[in-house]
């Protein structure tokens, strides 16, 4: 056992007067929450980490995984000596992990409170080689988390405390277990309001229906969702949310995820924006899973299952994203890819923006505002656009302390924000140009196909003897003309009865029917049952 000295109990304290208020809740959901989690797993150079909630009854949380845990003398400084939030993980300008050279995530050391925001109290449980000695060693600790004793920040500071007390904590050295090796961090002193959130979000009906694989579960309950993840509750939601914030790869293979190159037309495949936006893709898929990194929530390993388009008949479009260079003497660099489709809504809802992505972790989820795009004109078309940022240097000065938003003013985010507005702006531009021309199209077959519907009910009423013509005869012509030599009925399509669409066609085939009637012949009574029949014909193929 490395020569530590120190108390095996004592109060927790915290770096910093807000740092302690944070303590309370710093997490904006669940979800966000377990990403802390994990983060901290993903930094210890862990291939697998296990979050169980004891679903259905969720009265117990554990979070293990099998990385290089945590040893005693870190437990010690953080919790005896410096305080949360004076994380030394990037100390020396060590900047990656250990063995996978990951990018390392951890930047304040407060992740380990997010398991307060679920609980009362925790306890953790490492085991670990001592790095100068090589030595297995193991200890065992509880957290008690106070709420009701950390003062108001305001009363705080005036006090002039530097450090605050947020709980209590003790130790004990055990046995080291190869088999344990990693860090475990569990509770069953869970907060009630989680148990009943998520209690209330799997209904009765549903539990049959769980499954623990993840493809069964996204066909069961997430590809069915015609609008949000959110209408499936708190505990599927969770699941879903999870997975596109973790560094993990995304689900499937790479023709079909997160793009599904067969969706789109072969013009498009050839052009160099979409070839280079489908190698961004592909190149970080190949780079998580080279990383070797697993997350499995309660027996499901989640992978972020991102498909576009998942709508049917849409013209999809892909751009590239790339930008590297100095702002402010440090470098900023990012790559990812922007997705839309002419013209749907994203589905689910929740894809719909753009997520950045930060050392491979998202922050917060897709931001369907895209960093504020300062035209409002186009909120109607911004819902057909998906898209992620990968930031692999710079940004982190922008971040706040919660990882889950940034600090708008910042030159980094102030740069990242231009640049992504600037490619919105043509892919913008380019969807209300094809929208325009589908538009058109979809307009032009239906017109065609409500004319065949007409002309076929007119010359079936007459016993063939009129057919229905379309031609532009200019405004101050009459709207309908018969020419009975020619057995012609004449629409004239410069001529609008009604600024409404289909008030417009409505009158039409009054008009058509009347003069169809009149230049049928035949006895009052026939011409007015005819006028019906031929009116009752035409609204049910327009209507």
């Amino acid at each position: 056992m490395a020569n530590i000295k120190s108390a095996d109990n004592g109060d927790i304290h915290v770096a910093d007067v807000t740092i302690a208020q944070l303590s309370r809740g710093l997490y904006r959901s669940t979800a966000t929450a377990f990403k802390e989690l994990v983060s901290n797993a993903y930094d210890a150079d862990a291939t697998e980490v296990r979050i169980d909630t004891n679903f259905p009854k969720f009265d117990f949380i554990s979070c293990v995984d099998d990385g290089q845990g945590m040893s005693l003398e870190a437990f010690l400084k953080y919790f005896a000596e410096k305080g949360i939030g004076s994380c030394f993980k990037r100390m020396s300008q060590r900047d990656r992990s250990e063995i996978f050279n990951r990018p390392i995530i951890g930047r304040l050391g407060i992740g380990m409170l997010a398991i307060g925001q679920l609980s009362h109290s925790f306890e953790i449980e490492s085991h670990y080689k001592d790095k100068k000695s090589g030595k297995g060693e193991a200890y065992h600790a509880e957290i008690i988390l106070l709420d009701d004793t950390i003062r108001e920040r305001e009363e705080a500071i005036k006090s002039g405390e530097n450090e605050i007390d947020v709980g209590k904590w003790q130790y004990d050295q055990i046995d080291y277990d190869e088999a344990k090796q990693g860090f475990r961090i569990y509770t069953s002193d869970v907060r009630r309001t989680f148990t009943d959130e998520m209690e209330a979000g799997v209904p009765d009906k549903d539990l049959d229906k769980m499954s623990f694989k993840l493809d069964e579960l996204h066909a069961e309950f997430y590809d069915t969702s015609k609008k949000s993840i959110r209408e499936r509750g708190p505990y599927l939601e969770t699941i879903w949310e999870l997975a596109i914030l973790c560094p993990i790869p995304y689900y499937g293979t790479e023709d079909n995820f997160p793009v599904d190159v067969r969706k789109f037309s072969k013009k498009e495949k050839n052009t160099p924006q979409f070839k280079q936006a489908i190698s961004i893709i592909n190149e970080r898929q190949r780079s998580l899973l080279k990383e070797q990194f697993k997350v499995i929530f309660d027996g499901i390993e989640l992978r972020r299952h991102v498909q576009l388009p998942m709508v049917q008949e849409v013209l999809p479009k892909l751009y590239p994203i790339e930008f590297d260079n100095v702002v402010m003497e440090n470098r900023l660099k990012f790559s990812g890819y922007a997705f839309a489709q002419i013209a749907q809504h994203i589905r689910p809802a929740e894809l719909n923006g753009i997520q950045i992505r930060l050392r491979n972790v998202g922050i917060a989820g897709y931001d369907s505002t895209f960093l504020k795009y300062y035209k409002q004109i186009e909120t109607i078309r911004s819902r057909w656009v998906s898209g992620e940022i990968f930031v692999d240097e710079g940004l982190e000065s922008a971040l706040n302390i919660d990882r889950d938003s940034f600090n708008e003013h910042d030159e980094h985010f102030k740069a990242l924000q231009n640049f992504l507005h600037s490619r919105l702006d043509k892919i913008f531009d380019e969807a209300v140009k094809l929208a325009k021309k589908i538009s058109e199209s979809n307009r032009d077959a239906k017109i065609k196909t409500l004319h065949n519907k007409m002309r076929e009910a007119i010359s079936i009423r007459s016993n063939h003897k009129f057919e229905l013509q379309r031609r532009a005869m200019g405004e101050n012509s009459p709207s309908v003309k018969v020419d009975t030599s020619k057995g012609e009925i004449i629409l004239n399509t410069d001529f609008r009865f009604a600024k409404k669409k289909k008030a417009n066609k409505i009158i039409q085939a009054i008009e058509i029917a009347y003069h169809a009637a009149l230049a049928t012949g035949g006895s009052e009574e026939y011409k007015h049952k005819f006028f019906l029949d031929l009116v009752k014909d035409i609204l049910e193929a327009i209507l």
